[in-house]
């Protein structure tokens, strides 16, 4: 089983960091292995064999990972590192979120709009609640009261929703409880950490999918 499938079904899965030390739930890191040529490749997907370099899913851990030579000392080798590293990470983050709000968007388990948002996450059966991370602070703050209880997610901008959803900008939409929903909260949590902006409610995060 791929090693990102397994640590998304096991939360007591643990790893070390090996920029701060502490011992993290594999979901908050970034795995990292050794490729063709000494390549240093993210395993954001979890799919790649070899030995794993677990650093924590922050855009300035990896850079400290980085400017201190410790994914050369965790190897024991001398590696080469992409130019670019952080913002590829980034770019496979947005893409993960992406693709999955998009096969829920398929699957008739996601709705974007605010009517259509208020309309049927007060009827339940919904896991999470996306707002555009640039929306305008009333617009974040609208469907806050209805949202109690669901996991709150705002690390995709109004132009990031609006790919998945054939537009040009989406302010907010929700997802059906579910796999994808459960998928689309580990992902974003580890995109806004990675871009140094937690969720409107962190603790929501933690809520049941």
């Amino acid at each position: 089983m791929p090693v990102l499938e397994t640590m998304l079904g096991q939360s007591q899965l643990q790893r070390r960091c090996i920029v701060s030390g502490e011992t993290l739930p594999t979901d908050r890191l970034i795995r990292f292995v050794v490729g063709p040529k000494q390549q240093l490749v993210p395993d954001i997907r979890g799919k790649l064999g070899g030995r794993g370099i677990w650093v924590g899913a922050v855009r300035s851990t990896i850079d400290a990972a980085i400017n201190q030579n410790l994914f050369n000392r965790a190897a024991r080798t001398d590696v080469n590192i992409p130019e670019n590293l952080s913002k590829n990470i980034e770019c496979q983050l947005l893409e993960r979120v992406q693709g999955h709000l998009s096969l829920a968007r398929k699957a008739g388990q996601a709705i974007a709009g605010y009517e259509k948002v208020l309309e049927n996450v007060s009827k339940g059966g919904f896991a999470l609640v996306l707002t555009a991370s640039d929306a305008s602070f009333n617009a974040q703050k609208k469907l806050s009261s209805l949202a109690t209880g669901l996991v709150q997610v705002d690390c995709l901008s109004g132009s990031e929703m609006g790919v998945v959803f054939g537009r040009e900008r989406t302010a907010h939409a929700a997802v059906a409880i579910g796999g994808l929903a459960s998928q689309i909260k580990i992902d974003g949590r580890r995109l806004a950490e990675f871009r140094g902006k937690p969720s409107l409610n962190e603790v929501r995060h933690d809520a049941e999918v």
